[in-house]
């Protein structure tokens, strides 16, 4: 079977300068989800001339038809149907996300062992205002608008979802018999079916044919497919599932726990016995085994090996590489760095264009000066070294093997191994001199009053 899904519309209810179907929901474009439960059939979409390049570089494996001017549903279809070879086809808005692809199997089903023209998706809403009407007549099934509905029909509370198992054959036939709309001029779909025969229906809950047209509605879809993806993880501890937001391309591994406010996000990859707390945001980054993740951390393309500690409120900036047992503390920042195993950054420190060896102790304050107004250097520190606090490494600079940098050095050139690196200026204590400054700032004060 063909698919085809309706992307051409303007989504000018959507108030937004982005198309709704391209509207972010949990780490993929609103459409994706439609593309995703459809995946078993040959999809067309059809673009409008503004975002069909677009749509050809997220789904390069469907075929894109371009409606250049929107002229209703029918004509959509039409933009598609010589390409369409398959017995039947499906037709499918691009804004209903939470569609599931087994019921398009089922109605496909439905189909083929009925013979049927027609089969259309349907559902029960307690408040079916807007939505057209299925009505059963001597005649067959039909689909009644709201507009044109007596008092009578208004009550019936199946509606169209505006999903379809179109017979090919058939609909080639009767396609060209609908006629325009009086009103707008359009060639609408739900016309179609008045002239095919036996047609059935497939009713299906009513939230998953929920359409976004709004940023409220946006916002209803979102929170369901989140909870969706938080279901598969059925071996993962979420302390708060309501506040917690996991992209659709995450992996988690067993046993892991995820406090409140956690963000996941992009195709991180989280391993087992993990602990990650509150507030901690994690964006396209692997994260070994056993890892805890302190609050309010934030992590950015980066590689976390098994049994690290990381925060609370850390940054690892992108292309960070921590090894086994690393402890990244308070208020610590790192960008393209590389820390081998044991070795530790406690707090208040930043490491930018480094490499640290294994069981190295980075005292508080210490800061890998990187950038000389020109260019990013790189600081290399071998094992076992001690840095003292407040230290500054000026790159490019090395520190060899087991040396100590003493607290408040500035190291503006290679440190050997074993070696002591000390700057500072003599300390200088002067007995007294404090009572004569207040002294004196009493006599000129005074003088002043």
């Amino acid at each position: 079977m063909d698919a085809v899904i309706l992307a051409a519309g303007k989504s000018t209810r959507m108030k937004s300068k982005t198309s709704k179907i391209f509207h972010e929901v949990c780490g993929r474009p609103l459409i994706f989800y439609v593309v995703e439960a459809l995946k078993n059939f040959k999809i067309h979409i059809i673009a409008n001339p503004l975002n069909h390049e677009h749509l050809k570089n997220l789904f390069n494996f469907a075929k894109i038809h371009i409606q250049n001017q929107q002229k209703g549903t029918l004509d959509a279809v039409k933009c598609a149907i010589d390409d369409i070879s398959s017995p039947y086809f499906a037709v499918v808005n691009a804004d209903t996300p939470l569609i599931d692809g087994s019921d398009i199997e089922a109605a496909f089903e439905i189909a083929k062992t009925e013979n049927s023209e027609c089969v259309l998706i349907t559902a029960v809403l307690d408040d079916p205002y807007g939505y057209g009407r299925i009505v059963q007549t001597k005649e067959g099934l039909k689909i009644v608008e709201e507009k044109e509905a007596t008092e009578e029909i208004k009550k019936i509370k199946e509606i169209n979802s505006g999903i379809y198992i179109f017979k090919t054959e058939s609909f080639k036939k009767v396609m060209n018999l609908v006629k325009p709309s009086q009103t707008t001029g359009e060639l609408y779909l739900p016309d179609v079916v008045g002239l095919l025969k036996n047609i059935k229906t497939l009713k299906v809950n009513a939230r998953k044919i929920l359409g976004v047209n709004t940023k409220k509605q946006l916002a209803e879809v979102r929170r369901i497919i989140q909870q969706r993806i938080l279901d598969r993880f059925d071996d993962v501890s979420f302390v708060d599932p309501d506040s917690t937001y996991i992209n659709y391309d995450v992996k988690i591994g067993s046993d892991t726990i995820i406090f409140p406010g956690v963000n996941i996000r992009g195709n991180t990859k989280i391993g087992r016995d993990c602990i990650i707390e509150n507030g901690s945001v994690i964006e396209n980054s692997i994260i070994g085994d056993n890892v805890h993740i302190k609050p309010y951390s934030v992590i950015e393309e980066s590689c976390i090996a098994n049994n690290c500690q990381i925060g609370p409120f850390a940054h690892l900036r992108p292309l960070s590489r921590l090894s086994e047992n690393v402890r990244i503390g308070n208020f610590v920042e790192t960008k393209k760095v590389e820390i081998g195993k044991g070795s530790k950054a406690s707090h208040l420190t930043y490491l930018g264009d480094a490499k640290l060896g294994e069981d190295v102790n980075v005292g508080c304050g210490t800061i890998t000066c990187n950038y000389d107004g020109y260019q990013k250097n790189e600081t290399i520190i071998g094992d076992r070294v001690f840095i003292g606090s407040d230290v500054q490494l000026v790159a490019p600079v090395k520190v060899g093997d087991d040396a100590l940098i003493a607290a408040g050095t500035t190291v503006t050139k290679d440190v050997e191994p074993f070696a002591l690196a000390i700057s500072r200026v003599p300390q200088t204590n002067k007995k007294d001199w404090v009572k004569k400054y207040r002294k004196a700032m009493e006599e000129k004060l005074g003088k002043k009053r």
